[in-house]
């Protein structure tokens, strides 16, 4: 059977064949990659080491890097290619494609802090499961191309990158754990500083300010506070109002209660 591709102008690529005759995906080497196995094992040599990969391992690229795989017939692969389109005034464009350009910077950070194993599968057994099926069905609709495709091929693709970030995360948190708590203690001091100045709190601002996303930031507070980022800033600016309530003397509250 021939390569299938598929393109979502400026968003992403699709390839799926096998590897000699997709050669990894070489016409989209600019753009950062994973690539899945669909069927096949053996090895692959990726920035001049050896790795071994077999069915339902994943590949995870750079801009520029390029897997050398051994030859064989049977190895066939789907390429998922991200458009780096927006790595150049990504706020500005990002207005126009805010839904793509969140995964996008998840694929681009997880690529750039990788801790996960080349080739492997996910360690968690239910995601490792999850993503074989969305990759499967990814396949299955790049072949069919039925009525709403498109829309079901960018959700799985959605799906996949935050559990791959969540499995990603949870590898540098295993190996990281102490980064991790200064981390987390970094971004409550921050928050509270913010708050305490009554000054407005944007996620966004605060994931750009310590280049994580929004999955890693929930999973690193959770283990902190308990919480999630959004609860812990909600949570955090009820009780400053209380406590700013109850340090208000009975004459200057009912001043305030007047003029209201």
């Amino acid at each position: 059977m021939p390569a299938i591709k598929f393109t979502v102008r400026r968003r992403f690529h699709l390839l799926q064949g096998k590897t000699r005759s997709l050669d990894a995906g070489k016409e989209h080497s600019a753009h950062y990659r994973l690539i899945f196995v669909l069927s096949g094992e053996g090895k692959f040599i990726l920035n001049q080491e050896i790795h071994s990969y077999a069915r339902d391992g994943i590949i995870f690229l750079e801009p520029g890097q390029q897997p050398v795989f051994q030859e064989d017939r049977g190895t066939e692969i789907l390429i998922i290619a991200f458009d780096t389109h927006l790595s150049d005034d990504f706020q500005q464009k990002k207005a126009y494609s805010p839904d793509f350009a969140d995964t996008y910077k998840q694929v681009e950070n997880l690529c750039k802090n990788l801790r996960l194993s080349q080739g492997k599968q996910v360690k968690i057994d239910r995601d490792a499961q999850t993503i074989s099926y969305l990759v499967n069905q990814i396949s299955f609709e790049l072949l069919q191309q039925s009525a709403s495709f498109i829309k079901l091929i960018k959700s799985s693709i959605e799906l996949i990158v935050t559990i791959l970030v969540r499995n990603n995360f949870e590898c540098r948190n295993a190996a990281e754990k102490p980064l991790q708590q200064n981390l987390a203690e970094s971004m409550i001091e921050y928050l509270k500083s913010q708050m305490q100045q009554n000054k407005s709190v944007r996620v966004g601002e605060l994931l750009m300010k310590f280049d994580i996303s929004e999955e890693a930031a929930n999973l690193c507070m959770l283990n902190q506070t308990g919480m999630s980022l959004r609860n812990f800033i909600f949570k955090y600016k009820a009780d400053l109002f209380k406590s700013k309530m109850l340090k208000m003397d009975v004459s200057e509250f009912s001043a305030r209660a007047c003029i209201d």
